[in-house]
């Protein structure tokens, strides 16, 4: 099993300890940072929303990134592998020339 820290993170003013592999703990750091952002413009002082329906909009806030970002990556993916298809198809080409011409040279 892989070692485990503690470390505090901060969420909205409040301190949590979080429990994350070794190496992790600056990653866990920024996402309790980018979690205060995004709660942060979501607190309405004036409305008084309560701290569970924050925590609520903040996740699916968060989720819809990760959504979208797993649509882009995936469609990064396909464009790629489009592209890599053209430059096999290209390179199957250019070897058949070479292939024609090395017949001539051996044919001359």
């Amino acid at each position: 099993m892989a070692e485990q820290n503690i470390i505090k993170i901060e969420v909205n003013g409040k301190f949590y300890p979080i429990s994350c592999k070794v190496g992790e703990e600056d990653r866990v750091i920024a996402s309790g940072k980018l979690l205060s952002e995004i709660i942060s413009t979501l607190d309405d002082q004036e409305n008084k929303i309560s701290e569970s329906k924050i925590l609520l909009m903040a996740s699916l806030i968060l989720a819809d990134k990760n959504l979208r970002n797993a649509t882009d990556v995936e469609e990064s993916k396909s464009e790629m592998g489009y592209n890599l298809n053209e430059v096999v198809s290209w390179l199957e080409k250019l070897n058949l020339k070479f292939k024609n011409i090395e017949r001539l040279i051996n044919n001359s």
